[in-house]
């Protein structure tokens, strides 16, 4: 299972950036084996309206786009820099990257790499497979890294789940669940879900993927 997480450089040493084609390497592996997890595992995989959530969630122009969107990334880029209210503008793509790299440093050099890696990794694999792969890999909270342990910590049964415990799942890919409790954070996920519930109705004309077993794409 993957673990997310970020590579803090060594203390005293300025920090190093790999090269490009050393990530992509990476990526290629870590991607072989989340395909190889999804393949073997017995566990229900997420569903085509979890897909359909996470789609609205973080990236409405999903079917428009290469694996980056320039509208987003334009908007998060003036939002955050001229009117100082940061957001984001990382398609799914990117975030997958980000997670099967573990590079989350705050630096333009791995933006643009992670941009140049997302296009790359757009046209290696069949796009239908992006959102199962980072609902698979993603990290949603305390002791919740990658969507099984995430399944087996809120008791969520993705064959028989409801609209809204599959859009608060989503909603944790922005705020994470602490380890104990937290009513500030769990009314922040509640809030989120109800937005992912309306956006998804909005984008897809009302209607959302029906329940059931149903895995986002086939391999």
């Amino acid at each position: 299972m993957l673990v997310p997480g970020t590579r803090r450089p060594t203390p005293g040493r300025r920090h190093r950036h790999p090269r490009l084609s050393d990530l992509w390497t990476t990526v290629v592996r870590e991607l072989a084996r989340l395909q190889e997890d999804l393949a073997e595992t017995t566990q229900a995989k997420p569903t085509a309206r979890m897909c359909q959530l996470l789609v609205a969630a973080e990236d409405r122009r999903f079917a428009k786009h290469p694996g980056v969107d320039p509208l987003a990334l334009g908007r998060a880029f003036w939002n955050t820099y001229v009117l100082d209210s940061r957001q984001g503008g990382s398609t799914i793509a990117m975030q997958l990257v980000r997670t099967l790299t573990g590079r989350r440093e705050r630096t333009w050099r791995r933006k643009i790499a992670e941009i140049l890696l997302a296009l790359r990794l757009s046209a290696h694999v069949t796009r239908a497979r992006l959102p199962i792969y980072y609902l698979w890999a993603a990290y949603y909270g305390w002791d919740m890294e990658g969507f099984p342990k995430a399944c087996s910590r809120l008791a969520l049964d993705p064959t028989n789940s409801t609209l809204t415990e599959d859009a608060e799942l989503v909603a944790r890919l922005k705020y994470p669940q602490p380890r104990y409790a937290d009513a500030a954070q769990l009314s922040r996920i509640r809030r989120r879900g109800l937005y992912i519930v309306a956006a998804a109705r909005r984008t897809s004309g009302g209607d959302t993927a029906p329940q059931g077993a149903r895995p986002c794409a086939r391999s």
